[in-house]
Formats: structure tokens, C-alpha cells, sequence
């Protein structure tokens, strides 16, 4: 009876931890969700560096990215992107990665609305 007790009692702490199991794996699809080739954004031109290839934002939230509404400055992947904006504009982008390793996140399109 002992026994029986003792393997029902390894059973359910088994079973009660599967939950605890699978948030790596929502974390994993998260992380790959965060990695996919590119992202959309909206936001406001706050300036124009074409000497660096720079632009200022002050972006929306990019949800699938997890980052909140915030100023932010962007590289991008070339000047011919920068040509006819100027402060004030409101833009739609895309970020991208030049190297899929890097962490840094470039502009790879941009557009007036």
C-alpha cells in the first residue's frame, strides 16, 4: 500500500510540473517569433543624419519585437532610403538584419505616409 501511495505521489508531481515543462518552449517561440527576417513600424522623423546613414524615430510599439513607443536612432542600409525625408515626416519601415546573427536591427525600408 506504501508503494502504491509513493507512486501516485511520483505521478503527480509529474504531472503538476508538465506546465512548468512547456514555458521554455513558449519562450523558445517567442525568441524565434523576435527573430524572423524583418518587422513593421510607424512612427515620426525627428531627424536626418545622411553623412551616417542615421535617421531619428520616435516610433510606435513594435509588438513583434516586444519594444514599447519610444525616440530611437536607426541605421540604414543605404542613403538612397533617407532621400525626400525630413523632420516631421510620419514614416512606415521595416526593420531588418544585415548578418541574421547580429542584434542590431536596421532599416532595410522606409516610406512616407
Amino acid at each position: 500500500m506504501k508503494k502504491r501511495i509513493g507512486i501516485i505521489a511520483l505521478l503527480l508531481v509529474g504531472v503538476a510540473s508538465l506546465p512548468l515543462a512547456a514555458q521554455p518552449m513558449a519562450g523558445m517561440e517567442a525568441q524565434k517569433k523576435a527573430e524572423q527576417a524583418s518587422h513593421q513600424g510607424t512612427g515620426k522623423v525627428v531627424s536626418v543624419d545622411r553623412a551616417k546613414l542615421r535617421i531619428k524615430l520616435a516610433h510606435e510599439p513594435i509588438k513583434s519585437l516586444g519594444w514599447s513607443a519610444m525616440l530611437m536612432d536607426f541605421s540604414v542600409v543605404n542613403a538612397s532610403l533617407l532621400d525626400g525625408l525630413k523632420e516631421g515626416d510620419a514614416v512606415q519601415f521595416e526593420l531588418g538584419k544585415i548578418k541574421p546573427d547580429e542584434l542590431v536591427w536596421v532599416i532595410v525600408k522606409i516610406k512616407r505616409k
